[in-house]
């Protein structure tokens, strides 16, 4: 079934030849307005030697009009449609589309004169004229009144072309047969797992809904001001919830997807405001319901669980499901996070000496653990860098605070290195806590340092600066890192499809997990990007970057963003790896239950990743 847009100017036409006027058999059923910017003609239209016949509709203008021919066209909606009554009246056996229904865009302020419009029936060269009958206000039941023979496929898309051509105007349309919640749930059955609303965002609506014979033609969520999301029928991932076909024998197919999710972008949307949920079937009934929203602000960690819980990763539809739904709306949640979040009332501590104009900041946040601090101390202590060196640690857990200020109290009792420890009231994630401490720096070099990092020897940051000042474009140097049992945890990084999970860019260290020993590489290597866990920075090239970038989620990709940001202005990255250090990677983070959570979250900075910088990617893995 086709639909055609039309646009037409007066035309003289040509006479139709007598042989088809006699043959082709019109009637129309209904000339309505709907509204006051569209009209509805349907009918049938048959010929027993054209199955195919064409309908053109133009304005020719009436006595009010001065100048018919300067009239623009009108464009119109044409569809074909079953109408099993005039084949069993002219006895036709076979499938064809006799009915026709042409929905018009009225663009004119005043009433529908039906003298004023010729529709005209046409098939190849042969055309016929159609007394058109006058225009009447058109609601409610009658819109579809003519529908009863029509398949269900055709239902549905006299209602699409209405949505596409009234846009949310259809749910205004006067006398339409409004549904009880029990009436529509003789046929639809449904439930809302989450309604998640970001204020001035949008929301996160998740759950099941069961229309096993497909009689919904849409579902829309309306706000009291009169806001109306798209259709979330055709926006909206679907996923096998066999749970509910148990709980609803019968009801639908086997195989048949009830689960549902689906981002809906509302910017407007407010922490007060009153939503419904509009469910408008194919015989065009309406149920209007309530849904009840519940506002997310700082506490995201549970929404973001909650948003990702059936999110299928496996799947050929990563990219675009990520892209619709998973993506912006945990952007959505952490970025309102973010503006949620007060300008940080900043405790700063400072524990043993302080080192006056000190020649680099070392910055080591602090999340989940805050043990490490006192090994560190203790290996720093040995080192006269240290001397010279701002220690600060930042702690980005409240849940920590009041056990750890003691703990430094102690620590700098056992040991002479001073630190300086700074608290901002509220967990900022890797990136914030990086940022906030680079804030307090007060040297013009910066060291971003994992707490869960432990130097093989002394003297190890001047001598990574001394090595430094020979490099051409310095952006970002670091050292070899290994691993505990001394394999290979990061020589450089690297960057590499992932087929499995949508064909996302994913982060690579070259070497990882091989023996030191084992491995020949260069003293001075460069490298499209280096870990987070040891960087060395200028503190004017950091600041003028903006530092790390606090949109991606709970540590990930900062580290290659910042990287490759510097790469696109001209900067170059170096590794050291005759510098070593070790790193126990992950231990400062065991606080992930739910592994199958982080490693969502994990794709979701990956592909935020991948959209910012596929292209750069591309050129430098060639």
């Amino acid at each position: 079934m086709g639909i055609k847009i039309r646009k037409r100017f007066k035309t003289t036409g040509d006479k139709p030849e007598k042989a088809f006027s006699e043959l082709v058999q019109v009637w129309v059923d209904v000339c309505g307005m709907i509204g006051e910017r569209h009209l509805l003609i349907q009918g049938w239209a048959f010929h027993p030697r054209h199955k195919s016949l064409e309908f053109h509709l133009e304005h020719i203008g009436s006595e009010v009009d001065t100048n018919a021919d300067g009239i623009e066209g009108l464009n119109y909606f044409t569809l074909r449609t079953t109408r099993l009554d005039v084949n069993r009246h002219f006895g036709f056996e076979g499938s064809s589309r006799w009915g026709y229904s042409l929905l018009v865009e009225w663009p004119y302020d005043r009433a529908v004169d039906n003298k004023a419009l010729r529709m005209t029936v046409s098939a190849a060269d042969q055309v016929k004229e159609v007394e058109l009958k006058p225009f009447a206000e058109l609601g409610g039941e009658a819109v579809f009144g003519h529908c009863m023979t029509w398949r269900t496929e055709e239902k549905a898309e006299l209602l699409d072309v209405m949505f596409k051509s009234m846009g949310n105007g259809i749910f205004g349309i006067p006398g339409l047969r409004k549904l009880e919640e029990s009436q529509l749930q003789s046929k639809i059955n449904w439930h809302w797992d989450n309604v998640l609303a970001v204020a001035g965002h949008g929301l996160f609506l998740s759950g099941w809904l069961l229309d096993g014979h497909l009689d919904l033609a849409n579902l829309v969520l309306r706000t009291t001001d009169g806001s109306y999301s798209r259709n979330l029928l055709k926006e909206s991932v679907r996923y096998a919830r066999p749970d509910v076909l148990e709980a609803f024998p019968g009801k639908a197919a086997q195989g048949y997807k009830a689960g549902f999710f689906t981002w809906v972008p509302m910017p407007h949307l407010m922490e007060r405001a009153h939503l419904e949920l509009l469910f408008f079937t194919k015989e065009g009934s309406l149920g209007i319901f309530p849904l009840q929203q519940t506002n997310i602000r700082e506490d995201i960690t549970k929404a973001s669980q909650q948003v990702l819980v059936n999110f299928n990763v496996s799947g050929g539809e990563v990219q675009s499901n990520m892209r619709k739904h998973i993506g912006p709306a945990l952007s959505a949640l952490w970025a309102n996070r973010h503006y949620l979040l007060d300008e940080p009332q900043v405790e700063v501590l400072q524990f043993g000496r302080e080192v006056k104009d000190p020649k680099r900041s070392v910055i080591v946040p602090l999340y989940g653990r805050y043990d490490f601090l006192l090994h560190q101390v203790a290996q720093f202590t040995e080192d006269a860098d240290f001397a010279e060196t701002e220690l600060i640690y930042v702690l980005d857990d409240p849940r920590l605070y009041d056990a750890f200020i003691p703990f430094c109290y102690d620590t700098s009792m056992l040991f002479p290195v001073g630190f300086k420890v700074i608290y901002g009231g509220h967990n900022r994630g890797y990136a914030g806590a990086n940022n906030l401490g680079a804030r307090y720096a007060t040297a013009d070099k910066l060291v971003l340092l994992n707490s869960d990092i432990i130097p093989s020897r002394n003297g190890w940051l001047s001598r990574i600066e001394q090595k430094a000042v020979s490099l051409e474009a310095v952006g970002v140097v670091a050292p070899k890192l290994v691993f505990g049992d001394g394999t290979i945890q990061h020589v450089g990084m690297n960057f590499s499809r992932s087929p499995q999970f949508g064909n996302l860019w994913v982060n690579e260290h070259p070497g990882k997990g091989n023996p030191e020993w084992l491995m020949d590489i260069d003293p001075v290597m460069e490298s499209p990007a280096v870990t987070g866990a040891c960087m060395f920075i200028s503190k004017a090239l950091y600041d003028s970057i903006g530092g790390l970038d606090e949109t991606y989620v709970l540590g990930d990709f900062e580290d290659s963003d910042l990287c490759l940001k510097l790469r696109k202005a001209g900067y170059r990255h170096y590794v050291l790896t005759d510098e070593k250090l070790y790193h126990l990677e992950r231990l400062s983070q065991n606080l992930f239950e739910n592994c199958d959570w982080k490693f969502k979250i994990t794709l979701y900075n990956a592909w935020q990743h991948t959209e910012r910088w596929g292209s750069l990617i591309e050129q430098l893995v060639r």
